[in-house]
């Protein structure tokens, strides 16, 4: 181990889940991991070892030190510095998903937060890649990896020029693109999943752009009964992608 001499210039992760999940996924992505100074723990002693077993340079620092490179976020005494984040091209992205596909496209999500809980939900729903515009999206940030619980280090993602064009481009290939739309006269579940699709996830507050929305083959929406307008999106895309897994698993 290191003593001081840390230099953050990475994006972070912190607490002991999402570095310990860091380095169980995507070692590889992991420049160094700084521990506050003093008795290791239990799980301080498991990220210790497995650090170690990766060849992943280990610095222990003071617990002010931490929390001037977190700005004092709710670190718990460590951190992991990881490389940059590697971007798909979305030509291999549909190339290499498996039959049928299930893609995910999220159109100017500028919260890293919900960004990383709509990654969270599509691995767990099993969506093989996720395509976001160049433009106007949150980056995969410290914030958004938090949101996500490491399931950042895992995501397929493909970033794009232009959305609205990837989509002809994957309909192209066969896949369906199913729009979420608040406007929409279709009802979620009554959307056949298990053919390949591609679907679109539009931004809080403004839903999908307009274009986005017309190149779509079906917009369908969640209904709203109770008094607040709309749902947080990530929640909006669990439920539809989720019901995408209920339908494949029974067919």
């Amino acid at each position: 181990m290191i003593e001081g001499a840390f230099d953050p210039a990475g994006s972070l992760v912190l607490g002991f889940h999402a570095v310990r999940e860091a380095l169980r996924g995507r070692p590889e992505h992991v420049r160094k991991v700084v521990l506050a100074e003093g008795r290791v723990d239990r799980r301080g002693q498991e990220i210790l070892e497995r650090a170690q077993s990766a060849g992943i340079p280990v610095y222990r620092e003071k617990p002010r030190v931490l929390d001037k490179i977190t700005g004092r976020a709710h670190h718990q005494g460590i951190l992991a510095e990881l490389a940059p984040v590697g971007w798909w091209d979305f030509d291999d992205l549909l190339a290499e998903a498996p039959s049928p596909a299930f893609l995910l496209a999220l159109d100017r999500i500028e919260d890293p937060r919900n960004l990383g809980a709509v990654v969270r939900s599509a691995d767990g729903a099993g969506v093989h890649g996720i395509v976001v515009p160049n433009r106007g999206t949150a980056p995969p940030s410290e914030t958004a990896m938090a949101a996500s619980a490491g399931a950042l280090l895992y995501a397929r993602l493909a970033r794009v020029t232009n959305l609205a064009e990837s989509l002809e481009q994957a309909k192209k290939k066969h896949l369906w693109v199913v729009g979420l739309d608040a406007g929409a006269a279709t009802p979620w579940f009554r959307f056949d999943y298990t053919v390949p699709i591609l679907l679109v996830v539009g931004s809080e507050g403004r839903g999908l752009r307009r274009r986005v929305a017309d190149t779509c083959d079906q917009l369908v929406s969640l209904p709203q009964c109770g008094r607040v307008a709309s749902l947080n999106v990530s929640v909006a895309a669990g439920i539809v992608l989720y019901e995408v897994l209920r339908q494949r698993g029974l067919a």
